[in-house]
């Protein structure tokens, strides 16, 4: 049963709660973790795979994967192991929704806020690819956002390492339909190129409220992954010229056409909000099939040469020993002419590729932030007059510029407004901590950096947002009904009550301590606890001791003192979930003196019963 594990601890540190997900893998639980006092996500492994070879060593490569990754847009793993049966990974709670649902309530996104999601997405693959790992099922349904807007990549179940051969699942293509890459479809192996695919799958979705590719059969849709083009995303919403280039870059069908890392394409989105009309997308297209002409005309050239190859067969043997050496002699000299590097320092982005192109060589461009103007050369490989083979790549680094920006002011912004804010300077929002305050509840209060300074692109902006403020109330001394009444009354939420057995009867019922210290400002809703006197009747005591062998699945084990007029008292009620032989001591109090009858229920099911002096 799905729900065996309520109530249950799991290697004597989750406490779970209750059931939050279900996947055909596995079981996800919402729980308690005991050591770290802190809500989290318990995965468990079905309970019919626990014998399966595969799908256990599945769960445990996921775990793995998992283990590697530590990332503000990762649901960050924080615990896992086997105990009693039960495979468990124990993950990052998020409290929010998935990016499926956001797309679902909202339609079609602004591009600001796609690309703010985009981002997160891309932070985080990037992250994993630097580690080896490919997710390979990379959806919205898989990304989850926090209530702050935080986005948050989860489920890496079916991730491997960038080497691994592993295709297909039980003769199945792993991933999505929906989201997966041509080569996926072929199944063949799935690369960071193939991940950046589904990403921007997902950035056109949040843009046009739709996917590119829709079907009745999940082979339909694949078919069209391979054989169309997806419909361009400026005829489906308004967006910038710059951001439907990129999307059309990131849905290429040959993976070499694509970003090849998702540093790139994080630069082009910051870019394409800076730079809406595009150019500097039109700038490298431009660079690139200029490359493809001399491709292609050197691909012509060898088809010439081979047919007067052939030609040359039909002649006699020394026309055609003296053709073979005037061939050998102009491909020698076509492969190891050399020239020299030209100086690139100084020169605007189409200037250098010219130059490049002249000497017969083929330009590979690098962006980067730096001390040199923004669209000029900083940076080449080879260096300047180096001697290198005609139509070797040459590596040109081009200045984004300083990259430094002045921090928009945020404060008085809604927490919405100021993380847009953000996103839209160029910025990645960090943390946002809700604080007390009179300033009126869900605006910004503060911001780090402030306002004005100047900061790197693509660095981090904390905010505090104002969650209303509430003066704790004095309780001590109160009794605990009054004390539960004030609380209500300010907002705040009684939290835990914790009694504590006192010597004066003058002191039943009144409050001897309180969580949260008095006239301290605080957020609304905040929970405060309290230690209540609680003056004892029973003067009377026996000390006994019983025995209980406790069962792989837990036993319930209940005390009662059966008293003069045959009612019985609970003096002992706790769950044993310890497997084994345990001694329980058990205190027995009443009002009255002499021999009294005890009884032992385990799991509700009367045990045993004996008898006990009181004094």
């Amino acid at each position: 049963m799905e729900s065996r594990l309520i109530g249950k601890i799991v290697s004597r540190r989750f406490r779970v709660e209750d059931i939050i997900g279900r996947g055909g893998m596995a079981i996800v639980y919402r729980a308690f973790d005991l050591k770290s006092r802190q809500t989290v996500a318990l995965k468990v492994l079905r309970e019919e795979y626990e014998e399966d070879a595969e799908y256990l060593e599945r769960f445990k490569r996921e775990a793995e994967v998992c283990r590697k990754l530590n990332h503000p847009n990762v649901v960050n793993m924080i615990d896992s192991g086997k105990v009693g049966g039960i495979s468990y990974i124990a993950l990052e709670y998020v409290d929010g929704k998935t990016l499926k649902e956001l797309i679902h309530e909202a339609g079609r996104m602004e591009q600001e806020e796609a690309v703010r999601y985009a981002l997160q997405i891309l932070s985080a693959l990037g992250h994993a690819h630097q580690r080896g790992i490919i997710h390979r099922d990379v959806k919205p349904q898989n990304v989850l956002v926090t209530r702050n807007g935080q986005a948050k990549i989860t489920d890496f179940g079916i991730a491997g390492m960038a080497e691994t051969k592993t295709l297909t699942s039980e003769g199945n293509v792993i991933g999505s339909v929906h989201y997966f890459s041509p080569e996926q479809a072929k199944g063949m192996r799935a690369t960071a190129a193939s991940d950046l695919y589904s990403a921007g799958i997902i950035l056109y979705e949040m843009l046009c409220g739709h996917v590119p590719f829709e079907g009745e059969t999940a082979v339909s849709v694949a078919m069209m992954h391979l054989m169309e083009n997806a419909k361009p995303v400026e005829e489906e919403a308004d967006v910038s010229r710059a951001l439907a280039m990129i999307v059309q870059r990131a849905l290429e069908k040959q993976p070499q056409n694509r970003y090849q890392n998702a540093d790139n394409m994080i630069r082009d989105l910051r870019r394409a909000l800076r730079h809406p009309d595009g150019e500097f997308m039109e700038q490298r297209k431009r660079v690139q099939e200029t490359a493809g002409a001399q491709g292609r005309q050197r691909s012509g050239e060898d088809r010439d040469r081979s047919v007067l190859m052939r030609a040359a067969l039909t002649c006699a043997l020394m026309l055609v020993l003296v053709m073979i050496a005037v061939a050998g002699v102009t491909l020698y000299r076509s492969m190891f002419v050399v020239t020299r590097m030209p100086d690139l320092a100084g020169l605007d982005e189409k200037t250098a590729a010219r130059m490049i192109d002249s000497a017969g060589l083929s330009a590979e461009f690098t962006y980067a932030y730096g001390d040199v103007t923004e669209g000029y050369v900083s940076s080449q490989n080879p260096e300047a007059r180096a001697e290198v083979r005609r139509g070797s790549p040459v590596l040109v680094t081009v200045s984004l510029g300083s990259g430094m920006v002045a921090v928009p002011k945020l404060t008085g912004m809604t927490q919405e407004e100021a993380l847009a804010a953000i996103a839209a300077q160029g910025f990645y929002a960090g943390q946002t901590q809700v604080v007390p305050s009179e300033i009126m509840r869900g605006s910004v209060v503060a911001q780090s950096p402030e306002a004005g300074m100047s900061a790197q692109l693509g660095s981090r902006v904390d905010i505090e947002v104002s969650g209303g403020r509430v003066i704790v109330p004095e309780l001590t001394g109160q009794r605990e009904e009054e004390a539960l009444s004030r609380i209500e009354a300010v907002g705040l939420v009684c939290g835990m009550i914790t009694y504590e057995t006192v010597e004066n009867a003058r002191q039943d019922g009144v409050v001897l301590s309180q969580s949260l210290v008095p006239f301290s400002e605080v957020l609304p809703e905040s929970g405060v606890e309290m230690t209540v006197g609680y003056y004892d009747k029973r003067k009377y005591s026996a000390n006994v001791s019983l025995q209980v062998d406790v069962p792989r699945e837990g036993v319930s084990v209940r005390v009662t003192l059966v008293g003069e007029d045959g009612k019985e008292s609970d003096m002992y009620a706790a769950t044993h979930t310890q497997p084994g032989r345990e001694t329980i001591d058990v205190l027995l109090r009443s009002e009255q003196s002499g021999v009294m009858t005890w009884r032992v229920y385990l799991d509700g099911s009367f045990k045993h019963e004996a008898t006990a002096v009181l004094q």
